[in-house]
């Protein structure tokens, strides 16, 4: 509905005269009213102006919007593809290092003999020597100790605290290109009489006889036969062989072994009484030599986990580790 403002004024002209004071306050309040009416009908004018403008901008606004987002998309893609093709260029540049490095380095493997049947009981011991005493392979140790026999038995609160040890053979022969320095871990000991009987050069095609003694207590050998499962490593010993080349920028490469087996058996169900097995079989002995582990001096001192871990980790975590932990590789 419009307002007809010229009747308004044509109104109030024709009886100006005969007005109040109460009529001039009316007046000037409708006029008041007037003039808020206009107001609202210019500001939804101007409001309907603004939103049909808005209704036509609206599609090209969000054409700029997906636009927008678009190319964004389509950078973070390069991003990633740069990436990506750093990494892979990275890992070309690395493995030709690697490459190169492998063919002037050592390359040593170690074969072993079975463990040597009957093992040996020093009845002087409790425990691995871990460096703490004679070695088992000391001449003195050897001397001392005596061949374990089917026929003695060994009650559960007796005598098993006593050492039962088995000694092995092995060779190391260096198949690479260059010298190589090998360090032998614990209880092992190259077989010639040298100043460094852990530690020595190995040339090219050279080969070092060397001689590994490991064990545990008859308790703990009973245990592992009693408790098979988890995976036990009472029943386990290990040694790190551990080879450097002569680069400053080369590799040192680790040979991990595990002699294992269960050579205590009981005598009847209870456990009560235990004995060494009557056969070499039954005693279930053999050595495992895991795949040569090689680290590069260039990518930096790596903390992998020891590849016997997984096998005995359940234990572990069930009883704890009694004996020392077999140690993390030295560089």
């Amino acid at each position: 509905m419009g307002l007809d403002v010229g009747a308004f004024w044509d109104a109030l002209a024709a009886g100006v005269d005969r007005l109040t004071l109460a009529g001039w306050i009316q007046i000037i309040s409708a006029v008041g009213a007037v003039a808020a009416a206009i107001a609202g009908v210019s500001a939804a004018r101007s409001g309907r102006g603004a939103a049909r403008t808005a209704a036509r901008q609206l599609p090209e606004l969000q054409k700029q919007v997906e636009i927008s987002a678009a190319q964004s998309r389509a950078a973070d893609e390069q991003v990633v593809l740069a990436q990506e093709v750093l990494k892979a260029a990275t890992a070309a540049v690395r493995e030709a290092a690697r490459a190169r490095t492998d063919e002037r380095a050592p390359l040593v493997i170690a074969l072993f003999e079975a463990p040597q049947w009957p093992p040996l009981i020093d009845a002087t011991r409790d425990r691995m020597p871990y460096g703490d005493g004679p070695r088992l392979l000391d001449q003195h140790s050897l001397a001392q100790a005596e061949p374990a026999s089917p026929a003695r038995l060994f009650a559960r609160n007796g005598e098993r605290t006593q050492l039962m040890w088995f000694q092995t053979r092995g060779v190391l022969i260096n198949e690479g290109a260059t010298t190589a320095r090998v360090r032998l871990d614990d209880e092992a000991q190259f077989v010639e009489a040298t100043a460094a009987r852990r530690e020595r050069l190995l040339r090219p095609g050279e080969v070092a006889p060397f001689e590994w003694a490991a064990g545990h207590t008859i308790a703990e050998w009973a245990v592992a036969r009693e408790q098979p499962d988890p995976p036990n490593p009472l029943g386990a010993c290990f040694l790190t062989i551990t080879v450097f080349d002569s680069f400053e920028y080369g590799i040192f490469d680790h040979i991990y072994v595990v002699m294992s087996g269960r050579p205590i058996v009981p005598v009847d169900d209870t456990f009560d009484e235990v004995r060494l097995a009557s056969r070499e079989a039954e005693a279930e002995m053999e050595i495992t030599v895991f795949p040569t582990r090689r680290t590069y001096r260039s990518d930096g001192v790596r903390r992998d986990p020891l590849p016997w871990d997984g096998t005995y980790a359940a234990w572990w975590r069930a009883n704890g580790r009694r004996a020392p932990a077999p140690k993390a590789p030295s560089h």
